[in-house]
């Protein structure tokens, strides 16, 4: 049974992603947030990030046309509003836990070290529905819905497409708030019914072997987001 794994990967990465990440409407822009605010963890609502550390955005435009958003300086970083489907990416970068301390570098020239990471993240938002967003962007991990998620109430079932460079993942845990609710099939889909009103976060997480000698594993997570209004 391979659903623990998601929570044995965020337990090890906790210093890496132990925020949320999601983009907030704020006029004209879509504003990318950090924190506890979507989240059952206690904490700060939203918290500072660097911006220098987001390192790419895409837009799917209302004609279902794809094209990368120019990251402006400053933090919390300030995106075009005018996205039916707005993806942002971050890279914490390299993580490394001692018997003492976790800290944000690199594994090498470090003793004690328990193990080390390299984490990224991207959160997708689903603001309007049009058949493109039916269909991976195609670059990096991703989860994608495979209906209109913005028609749906609690309790109904939405099914979804985990895909990394486009190509589905098979087995793959898939979380929904705090709880990891299955794992993706051969064809790399995975339905999850909806708990709840308002903005839902639901997200995956990939690990593979690094060999670049900075550190061990590389961890990569994506989040599906969009909003339901009962």
């Amino acid at each position: 049974m391979r659903a623990p794994l998601l929570f044995l990967l965020l337990s090890c990465s906790s210093f890496a992603w132990a925020h949320d990440l999601w983009l907030e409407a704020d006029g004209n822009e879509l504003v990318l947030l950090q924190g506890h605010r979507h989240s059952a963890h206690a904490g700060a609502e939203t918290v500072p990030y660097d911006a220098a550390r987001v390192v790419g955005a895409r837009c799917l435009d209302g004609e279902g046309r794809q094209r990368a958003l120019t990251v402006p300086p400053g933090s919390p970083v300030r995106l075009s509003g005018s996205c039916a489907v707005l993806q942002a990416q971050y890279v914490s970068g390299y993580w490394t836990k001692t018997a003492w301390e976790t800290r944000n570098v690199p594994k090498t020239g470090m003793s004690g070290v328990l193990r080390s990471w390299h984490a990224a993240e991207s959160v997708k938002r689903i603001g309007r529905w049009l058949p493109a967003a039916g269909q991976p962007l195609g670059q990096g991990l991703e989860i994608t819905p495979l209906r209109d998620p913005l028609t749906l109430v609690s309790g109904d079932k939405l099914s979804l497409l985990v895909t990394d460079d486009g190509k589905p993942l098979a087995g793959l845990p898939v979380a929904y708030g705090d709880d990891t609710r299955g794992v993706t099939g051969a064809d790399g889909r995975i339905a999850i019914r909806l708990r709840h009103p308002g903005v839902q976060l639901i997200s995956t997480t990939l690990e593979t072997p690094l060999t670049d000698g900075k550190a061990d594993r590389s961890l990569r997570s994506a989040t599906l987001q969009f909003e339901i209004a009962r």
